[in-house]
């Protein structure tokens, strides 16, 4: 019977082949057994001995695309923290869709956009989020990263609630509806305009980017076209009645002007600056560590 070899055997046999032994050699003087025995067994050695580095190649380029994956996902969660530009109205003026002066609900429309940018934050339909934190359960950047949803959240509904204040202080001050079409009996003021006209200028005297917005001096009547304007933009149609919403229109904006709802915009923002800000130094400082530690279910299929 001929006589049985262990894989050390052949892995020993390969050393010496490398190390300048011949076949021969290694057959006389180490395994002292038939030449085609130790070719066979050299080979089997070699064999297994590439496999094994195939392997661990295959494996080293899957943990690398794995971190790759998980380090993108730090990424998308950066640029995500991307805040509303100053102007950003939640409900459009315009009808359609959460309408200002629609019946939709506030509170839906804003976790729709919240959703919307959770959403586009994540990849892979969020399975790689999934891992992520499986790799990082219980850091830090969950408990922020919730934090900044909410003040999102609270800064969107403060925009809103602007928005209504608006609504309903030209409506009060004027007697008109706001519409945002012409097939209603005049005299009525237009959402997409004047709505928006004021939004805009309440939140930038707020901010500060134009401190002080004399809008009101630049509300004009204009008796020939039975219309309001500021500038050429039309605010309301109104014929015969021009100087009475054109006063209403600038009381309205006086009052605005400074409005707490409009002060809570940009204390909100600030808030949200201050919790993506946060947010911002701990994904920086994982990502500084080169890669992501901990185990997630890949790693544990890959056998790490």
């Amino acid at each position: 019977m001929p006589k049985k070899f262990l894989d050390t055997d052949k892995t020993k046999w390969l050393e010496l082949y490398e190390g300048g032994k011949t076949e021969i050699q290694i057959a006389k003087e180490y395994a002292k057994c038939d030449l085609r025995t130790v070719r066979r067994g050299i080979e089997e050695a070699r064999w297994k001995q590439d496999a094994r580095v195939a392997r661990a190649e295959l494996l080293k380029g899957a943990l690398r695309k794995h971190q790759d994956s998980l380090l993108k996902e730090l990424d998308e969660i950066l640029s995500a923290l991307t805040l509303p530009t100053e102007d950003f109205a939640v409900l459009p003026w315009h009808r359609g869709g959460d309408y200002i002066l629609g019946e939709s609900d506030t509170s839906a429309a804003i976790e729709g956009h919240v959703s919307e940018r959770a959403i586009a934050s994540r990849s892979e339909g969020g399975a790689v989020r999934r891992l992520l934190k499986e790799h990082l359960k219980n850091d830090r950047l969950w408990k922020v990263l919730a934090q900044r949803e909410k003040t999102y959240a609270a800064h969107l509904a403060a925009r809103t609630v602007l928005q209504r204040k608006i609504v309903a202080l030209i409506q009060e001050k004027t007697g008109c509806k706001l519409v945002d079409g012409k097939d209603v009996p005049r005299p009525f003021v237009y959402s997409y305009t004047t709505g928006d006209l004021f939004f805009r200028a309440a939140v930038s005297q707020a901010f500060g980017t134009q401190k002080y917005v004399h809008l009101e001096s630049d509300i004009t009547a204009n008796t020939t076209s039975g219309d309001v304007r500021h500038h050429s933009l039309v605010l309301a149609e109104a014929p015969g009645d021009e100087e009475r919403i054109k006063v209403s229109l600038s009381d309205a904006f006086r009052e605005l002007k400074g409005s707490f709802e409009a002060v809570s915009v940009v204390n909100t923002y600030k808030t949200l600056e201050e919790a993506a800000m946060k947010v911002r130094d701990v994904v920086e400082q994982i990502k500084l560590l080169g890669l992501i530690p901990g185990r997630c279910e890949i790693c544990r299929r890959l056998g790490i």
